[in-house]
């Protein structure tokens, strides 16, 4: 499989100074947790090592992503010589992709809820957030606008960078799978459930920013699909328990925690396995009709 045809891959050839995949990944990941640590840190320090039920609490995540992207845009820029956008911020209509994005997100993970929730696996009143209905609506926009850094910083690291590295200097099929393997075990729950599905999501994810040819799309439906997931339906994004959340599903006694995803959320379950092949099998379809369009 030839992706370097993908203008998002091709991007990568405006380095002036390349990084060899072998170097380029390890760089990717250690930008990550060299990111989330430090900015972790520093988001406590400013904001008073707020409690994680507090709502103040999610707010972290934007020192901590946002230094993510400040190393990122510093070794674009001082190591490889190129510009940030070249990681695959181009393209016609950014906002229209990502809106749409944000909506394709939302409809994948509404379907891995209702659909259990419909068969009795999931119910009302099943987990505990500490600001709740009414009393979260005024967090969520602000809450919203934290997903869309947190998923779109995961896809410029690895759709983006790590992706647009192997793409070039690897077959296409080894840095497609390669970076997806990586995505999943960046997650730490080597069980076999949420493990292939989180290589699921980040294949499915890599044929959309390729078919696209940019990341705007995939930014959007990351962030649609955790939002929903911790933010509106209350369930744990993947392990992790928001404290704000407008409904409070959750597994309902006598539940299977393999179709409910029991502590880790939907992406530890059988409804999210169903929902990313499908989303996986639409996304290869779509990334070979527009591959034959580009030749």
């Amino acid at each position: 499989m030839d992706i370097k045809t993908s203008p998002l891959v091709a991007m990568a050839r405006e380095a002036k100074r390349p990084t060899p995949w072998w170097l380029a990944w390890p760089v990717g990941i250690a930008i990550i947790f060299g990111g989330l640590i430090s900015g972790d840190l520093l988001g406590q320090a400013i904001l008073g090592n707020p409690d994680k039920a507090n709502p103040i609490y999610q707010f972290i995540d934007i020192t901590g992503f946002g230094m993510i992207v400040l190393l990122l845009a510093l070794w674009l820029r001082l190591k490889e010589g190129r510009a940030f956008s070249s990681i695959g911020l181009r393209g016609t209509n950014p906002v229209g992709k990502l809106a749409g994005g944000l909506a394709i997100g939302a409809a994948m993970m509404t379907v891995g809820v209702v659909v259990p929730w419909a068969m009795g696996q999931y119910e009302l009143g099943a987990s505990a957030h500490a600001r709740l209905g009414m009393d979260a609506v005024l967090w969520l926009i602000p809450l919203f606008a934290v997903f869309i850094l947190q998923g779109s910083t995961e896809e410029l690291v690895l759709r983006g960078y790590m992706l647009q590295t192997g793409g070039l200097q690897m077959p296409g099929l080894a840095a497609i799978v390669g970076t997806s393997v990586l995505f999943s075990a960046m997650h730490r729950d080597f069980d076999p459930i949420p493990f292939i599905n989180i290589v699921l999501y980040a294949l499915f994810a890599c044929f959309v920013a390729l078919a696209d040819g940019n990341l705007w799309r995939i930014c959007g439906i990351h962030a649609g699909w955790n939002f929903f997931q911790g933010n509106v339906f209350g369930l744990p994004v993947s392990g992790n328990t928001e404290g704000t959340s407008l409904l409070n599903f959750g597994p309902a006694q006598g539940s299977n925690v393999a179709i409910t995803g029991g502590n880790f959320g939907v992406e530890a379950s059988l409804m999210g396995t169903a929902v990313l092949t499908i989303s996986l099998v639409v996304a290869v379809w779509t990334y070979r009709t527009r591959a034959r369009q580009r030749h």
